[in-house]
């Protein structure tokens, strides 16, 4: 093979690779901007719990820091005093969803039972002023009405322990939240997608 079909073929392989890079970049460049996705995936048909709308700011979130929600949504009756939470989060890597376990039972795909037993003090204190100026119910029975919460603060805590060395914090993230009663039957459900990132501390700048 000659000196010139050989220079003649690897500009022609360079050409290829340089057009697939230009053709990437433009895509990356139209790329949507992160934003919070949500759904109701509620599967029962009488379910009481149904959730209309769901915002965030900032997002991506930011770890560790303070993400201002707003959500609306309807209970169409009274919830039962014996209600639990079903949290399943999944991670996505190069677009495929990997299932996170449960990290000290507070972090990750997590059961969390007999929620009105941890508000039963707010049964008779009352809620407190941060949560009550917000529209938050905080004591069971959950009322039925018209659920409309804005800008209510949530503190992001930064990852920590065997959660911190198992997962890498930033990317792209998957909720699903199931709300349950004692005989393990769906009153409502919400799924959400958002992306996370840390806070960047610089020697100037806070981000």
């Amino acid at each position: 093979m000659s000196k010139q079909l050989i220079l003649f073929l690897w500009t022609c392989i360079v050409i290829v690779l340089l057009s697939s890079v230009i053709k990437c970049g433009k895509s990356r460049r139209k790329r949507e901007k992160p934003g919070l996705k949500y759904s109701d995936c509620g599967t029962e048909p009488g379910r009481p719990l149904r959730f209309f709308e769901v915002k965030a700011n900032p997002v991506p979130i930011v770890t560790p820091g303070t993400l201002y929600v707003s959500f609306r949504g309807n209970i169409t009756r009274d919830l039962p005093r014996d209600i639990s939470f079903e949290i399943g989060l999944t991670k996505y890597l190069i677009g495929i969803p990997f299932p996170l376990p449960c990290f000290d039972s507070s972090l990750g795909s997590c059961m969390y039972y007999n929620i009105c037993d941890n508000l039963q003090k707010y049964e008779v204190m009352g809620c407190p002023k941060t949560l009550k100026q917000y529209g938050v119910q905080c004591s069971c029975p959950f009322k039925a009405g018209e659920i409309n919460v804005k800008n209510l603060p949530l503190n992001i805590p930064k990852v920590r322990g065997f959660a911190q060395a198992f997962i890498r914090v930033r990317g792209d993230y998957g909720l699903k939240l199931r709300v349950l009663d004692g005989h393990s039957k769906e009153l409502g459900c919400i799924q959400l997608g958002f992306s996370v990132k840390k806070r960047y501390r610089g020697w100037l700048f806070k981000i």
